[in-house]
Order: structure tokens, then C-alpha cells, then sequence
């Protein structure tokens, strides 16, 4: 039930933006990552027709990318949606981590974020919560006050270093993931994905090291599965997302899945039915034991 309930509203409704775009000006230094265009990201794309069965069984539309880091395919059901850029919402937790260590906001990804004692439906929210158990239970409100302390001008740099999605945090710096501007796709949450399991985006190796291990959601000695889960609402149709790594007899795979969630049937929206996809299809590729 925990798992279920703190999971399921990962982009959880929030108020709705009311603060302007931001002001500051994007960096324009060397270390500023320039986004590989869409062509480039669909030049060795090879589809997977085979993967279509998962949705199906499980009466949902959506898109699975998948890559071996390090390689040059990039395995796809659904191409032409894989393209397609969306709100993150929820799995901007994980860059969003990334650049509250970056910037010192906290300065571990244990330290504790005092709740603002304003009750909320999803009762694992209802307390104090450090990055590591924010994110298990995508604790929106801690990280809507970590991104204030951040604020817009650090975090347009950050975002426009790494060049995640459309670099865009116009919405307010409170909202922009969850309502605003900001749109990613799933071949680019691959490209940011892999940058962050090869410990090649423009943060710390420690940072990165640490935002990598509160990721980590099953496994034993010999493998790991790390994701984070995001949900929209007040879309036409609301989406579900599932992005994360695995680590597997040697191997590192990169994935990232969205599915379009109807209201008017419950099963879609919870959680389980993504990662139930995204198991399937993980396992028969070798990137998941059995």
C-alpha cells in the first residue's frame, strides 16, 4: 500500500503556477552541453514491435526506449511517441537532486527537510523527509522548497549545462516540471540517463554517486534496477512515466517508458502496471535477471 500510495501521484497536482518565467541568463561557457538534435537521437534506433504485446496485455498506449550504455542502438517500441516531448514531472526529481547537492542546498542526501505541517492526501508525505526517502515517496512539497532555495537562476544553469530536455523553467521554479514549461522525451531522458550512469554530466562524481545510489530501487549482489515514476494530471490523457538504470552480469542498460493513464480505469494509474512492462520487457533483453 506504501508503495502504491507514495508513488502514485509522483508529479502529484500541485497549485498552479502563478510566478513568471525566469529572468536569468542562460550560461553560455564551454562546459554548457548542447542537446543532440532529434535526428541525431533517432539516427540508430531500432524498433521493437515485439515489445507492443506488454502495452497491449496490459490495455495501455505508450513507448519504451532502451540502450546498453556505451552503445550506439537504442532499441524502441513506438518511435514516433518516443520523440515526443512531455512535462517530466516526477523524474525531475532525479535531476533536481542533482543539482540541490550540486548547489549545497543540502549538502547529503540524508539530511532532513523539516515538513511544513500542511496535510496532504498521501500520508507518507505528512512528515520531515531528506532527499533519500523524498524521493522513494516523491515528496513533492520537499522538493518545491528545495527547488525555492535553488532558485531560478541557479537552476536555469544547471539545466542549460546539462541540457536536459527543452532547457525551458518558465512556470514558476516551484512548478515548472510539474505544470510549467519544461518538456523532456523519452530518447532524451535516455541521453540524460546514460550521462548520469557514465558519470558524464557536469556535476561532482560524488554528487553523481549519491543521487545514483537513492535511486536504487531493487537487487542483490549481482544487480541492480534503479527508477524513478512520474505522473501528470490535468492533462488530455494524463501520463506515466518510468525512467531508470539497470545493472546486470556486468552490463548497464538505460530505459525510459511513458504510457498514457486514463482515470476511468484505476489499474492504469498505479504505478505497478509500468513497472510490470518495464520488467517484462527488461528481462527478456538480458538487462534484469529473471
Amino acid at each position: 500500500m506504501i508503495a502504491f500510495v507514495g508513488a502514485l501521484l509522483l508529479a502529484a497536482c500541485s497549485t498552479s503556477a502563478v510566478n513568471d518565467g525566469p529572468s536569468a541568463t542562460p550560461v553560455s561557457d564551454s562546459s554548457v552541453k548542447t542537446p543532440a538534435s532529434g535526428a541525431d537521437l533517432e539516427e540508430s534506433l531500432t524498433e521493437r514491435v515485439d515489445w507492443g504485446s506488454s502495452f497491449e496485455d496490459s490495455g495501455v498506449t505508450g513507448t519504451f526506449v532502451l540502450r546498453e550504455v556505451g552503445s550506439s542502438d537504442t532499441m524502441v517500441w513506438n518511435p514516433d511517441r518516443a520523440s515526443e516531448s512531455r512535462l517530466p514531472a516526477s523524474t525531475f526529481k532525479i535531476f533536481n537532486s542533482l543539482v540541490i547537492l550540486e548547489t549545497g542546498v543540502l549538502p547529503d542526501t540524508e539530511t532532513m527537510v523539516p515538513w511544513d505541517g500542511i496535510e496532504r492526501d498521501i500520508f507518507e508525505w505528512n512528515q520531515d523527509h531528506s532527499l533519500r526517502s523524498g524521493i522513494e515517496v516523491s515528496a513533492v512539497w520537499a522538493y518545491q522548497d528545495l527547488s525555492r532555495q535553488v532558485g531560478e537562476e541557479r537552476m536555469l544553469e544547471w539545466v542549460t549545462r546539462a541540457g536536459y530536455g527543452n532547457m525551458d523553467i518558465g512556470g514558476g521554479i516551484d512548478e515548472f516540471w510539474l505544470s510549467g514549461d519544461l518538456r523532456i522525451s523519452p530518447l532524451e531522458q535516455l541521453e540524460f540517463l546514460e550521462g548520469l550512469a557514465g558519470r558524464e554530466l557536469p556535476f561532482r562524481s560524488e554528487v553523481m554517486d549519491a543521487v545514483a545510489e537513492i535511486l536504487v530501487r531493487e537487487g542483490a549482489d549481482d544487480w541492480k534496477w534503479s527508477y524513478k515514476t512520474g505522473t501528470t494530471f490535468g492533462q488530455d490523457p494524463d501520463l506515466g512515466w518510468l525512467v531508470g538504470i539497470t545493472e546486470y552480469e556486468g552490463r548497464t542498460f538505460v530505459f525510459a517508458m511513458n504510457l498514457d493513464v486514463g482515470r476511468e480505469v484505476d489499474t492504469q494509474l498505479e504505478p505497478q502496471v509500468r513497472q510490470n512492462i518495464a520488467r517484462e520487457i527488461l528481462v527478456s533483453e538480458g538487462a534484469l535477471p529473471a
